[in-house]
């Protein structure tokens, strides 16, 4: 079925790629991916792997400057029928404290929140210990399908 997808391996491969792109490999930064086995329609699939890109991303680039060694952690539980649980999570140096990530103006952080609304979820920011994203949403469903 081409319209699902196998979101644990989808998300391997693209933090495998990620990891790769930034040259964030060598041991430098341990990286978990940790997916239920979940399958989701394309409508869902799509705008949670942008999520997950901007985010890891945004780590990799960001959370471990210098040689900075560090851990980063990609997590997808389904909670029950259509309602996911996203958290990405890291030990890095954190987001700067007077940074609201609601009124932000990088392009990426409104990227993630116009997602997360398409999703119909909801995305909270803690800084305990770096930096984590508890994102909650929902299976996209549109009528007829």
């Amino acid at each position: 079925d081409l319209s699902r997808v196998d979101y644990r391996q989808y998300v391997q491969e693209l933090v495998a790629s990620l990891i790769q792109s930034y040259s964030a490999g060598q041991g430098r930064i341990e990286v978990q991916v940790d997916v239920d086995d979940v399958v989701l329609g394309l409508d869902t699939a799509v705008p949670c792997g942008l999520i997950i890109n901007e985010l890891v991303s945004n780590a990799l680039k960001h959370a471990f400057p210098g040689q900075r060694r560090g851990r980063l952690i990609v997590r997808l539980r389904a909670l029950h029928p259509e309602w996911y649980e996203l958290i990405l999570a890291d030990d890095g140096v954190g987001l700067p404290e007077g940074m609201d990530i609601r009124q932000s103006e990088t392009l990426g952080l409104q990227l993630v929140h116009t997602l997360v609304r398409q999703l119909n979820g909801k995305i909270e920011l803690h800084r305990e210990a770096g930096t984590k994203f508890w994102i909650c949403f929902q299976e996209i469903r549109y009528k007829g399908r």
